[in-house]
């Protein structure tokens, strides 16, 4: 494992609030997983060593940064879902935010420096190194995701709320397309994340999402709701 903390950065922007003082640890094992190895496979001493020496230059790369907002969820149906100005339309979306009051809609980022760097070595035939420090970038915008999952949650055990699970456009039935409406209430260019006409996000190491909060709130997956067996992104098994 290797851990990477940058200086301690907290700043507000608009309503929402900058951090930049985050914390993550990458694990190879989840690097692994990343470059196709299961559980129980193990990749050749070579490839071991070249993950050890990617880990270590993807530091000089890596500037995670986050913004997020916390807005009241002010309508909720069976297939909308309002949060503050923002609607957001998805049938299991609307199911797991159901018991929640408040959702924190965020933009998490590691900046621009390791995707120039993979393309860099792409450019030279390094393909190898291009690949396994990509697997590494992934990772850690992960990581960073999960670091402000936390800050979330502690803001909300503050008032004893719950937390449900994040979510981002593109999950279950939540289409991407729907970045579009929640950049609209992300001052996300101030940490460096820009959207694209085909909603895809620059840097590309990039995630943006919804976190539900509250008293009452669900605090399952919505794989719960999904009979997609074999997806390798399952968190829950299917109930219904």
């Amino acid at each position: 494992m290797v851990s990477m903390k940058l200086k301690e950065d907290l700043k507000s922007s608009l309503t929402g609030t900058i951090l930049e003082d985050i914390k993550i640890v990458i694990d190879k094992a989840e690097i692994h997983r990343h470059l196709g190895y299961g559980r129980k496979q193990h990749p050749r001493s070579r490839i071991s060593s070249l993950i050890d020496s990617q880990i270590h230059k993807a530091c000089e790369f890596i500037k995670p940064a986050a913004y997020y907002t916390i807005k009241p969820i002010t309508s909720l149906d069976n297939s909308k879902i309002s949060v503050g100005e923002l609607v957001f339309t998805s049938h299991k979306l609307a199911q797991v935010f159901s018991g929640c009051s408040q959702a924190a809609i965020f933009a998490v980022t590691i900046g621009e420096g390791l995707e120039k760097e993979v393309a860099q070595l792409t450019k030279s035939r390094a393909v190898l190194e291009a690949s396994v420090l990509d697997a590494v970038g992934s990772v850690a915008v992960e990581k960073a995701a999960d670091w402000l999952e936390s800050v979330i949650k502690g803001i909300a055990a503050t008032n004893d709320d719950k937390v449900g699970w994040r979510y981002s456009p593109g999950y279950c039935d939540w289409d991407i397309t729907q970045q579009k409406e929640l950049f609209r209430g992300l001052d996300s260019k101030s940490v460096g994340v820009n959207l694209t006409d085909t909603c895809l996000m620059v840097p590309r190491k990039s995630i943006s999402g919804i976190i539900g909060m509250g008293k009452s709130c669900n605090t399952f997956s919505a794989c719960r709701l999904c009979s997609r067996k074999n997806c390798p992104h399952r968190r829950e098994e299917f109930t219904q």
